[in-house]
């Protein structure tokens, strides 16, 4: 028979009293839903699951979005020019616009009709033309006077026989009434104007009689004779003078009378 009096150990009940607890909390854990995370940039919520990404994976992802900051290439090394013209590809463009392209033929047949030998030249370089001349300035004026139009450039530069500028000829389309299109506008007029060529500025709306008829007259006047500059005009002087003769060297007589010495004999 079975004892009545049965007495439970207070031990035994606290130790199953907490497995029931530890089982309960992992489950609850296990199965609750989770919650989803909100997006700051348009407030809805992430729905993505999956493991955590590993640290160096989100450096990578940060340096790709922010590269680091890279001097910029020295272009007057021509190894780096070699290397920036090696990422691009290239294509040709037009050398005129479509309305500098009106005045191209009308150009060329002044100078043909006009049989001196005259070339048409467009978007030359304005420093291939003109140069300080040496005795105007010191040679820091001359070097800045040279950079500031050796990058402007002409729409159109008529030449003679000899390859010198005899006119230049600007169109002024709308691209010139831009920004500081009319500063640059200004150099090459002063530049030119004080190598003494005529400067043509050709409007959009130009008559191409009137047009044809200035630029034959242009050609065609007399150039003024070159100023001769003051180094030579006093070489010339010098040369003129007149050299006075050499004496004859008979009729010079000594400075110091010489007496020769005689051997005596005993």
């Amino acid at each position: 028979m079975l004892n009545a009096s049965f007495t439970p150990d207070p031990a035994q009940g606290l130790a199953a009293l907490a497995v029931i607890i530890f089982i309960g909390v992992a489950l609850y854990i296990r199965l609750r839903p989770r919650r989803r995370r909100r997006s700051r940039r348009n407030g809805t919520y992430s729905s993505w699951q999956g493991t955590a990404p590993h640290r160096t994976q989100g450096l990578q992802r940060a340096q790709h979005a922010n590269p680091p900051h890279q001097p910029s290439p020295d272009l007057r090394d021509p190894a780096q020019q070699m290397h920036a013209i090696a990422r691009v590809e290239f294509e040709c463009t037009p050398l005129l616009n479509q309305q500098e392209s009106r005045l191209l033929p009308l150009l060329e047949s002044v100078i043909r009709d006009l049989r001196a030998g005259h070339r048409v030249m467009a978007q030359t370089s304005l420093g291939e033309l003109l140069r300080p001349r040496e005795s105007s300035a010191t040679e820091s004026d001359r070097s800045a006077a040279f950079a500031s139009i050796n990058s402007k450039r002409l729409d159109f530069a008529i030449i003679d026989r000899t390859g010198r500028l005899a006119v230049a000829v600007e169109y002024q389309g709308d691209g010139h009434h831009q920004g500081n299109a009319f500063m640059r506008d200004a150099v090459k007029r002063e530049a030119v104007r004080r190598a003494g060529i005529p400067f043509v500025e050709v409007e959009p709306d130009f008559d191409p009689t009137h047009l044809r008829t200035r630029i034959m007259g242009l050609l065609t006047q007399p150039k003024p004779a070159a100023p001769k500059s003051t180094a030579r005009k006093s070489t010339a002087q010098k040369s003129t003078a007149p050299i006075p003769a050499m004496p004859n060297p008979a009729v010079l007589k000594p400075a110091v009378n010489i007496t020769p010495l005689h051997s005596h004999r005993p």
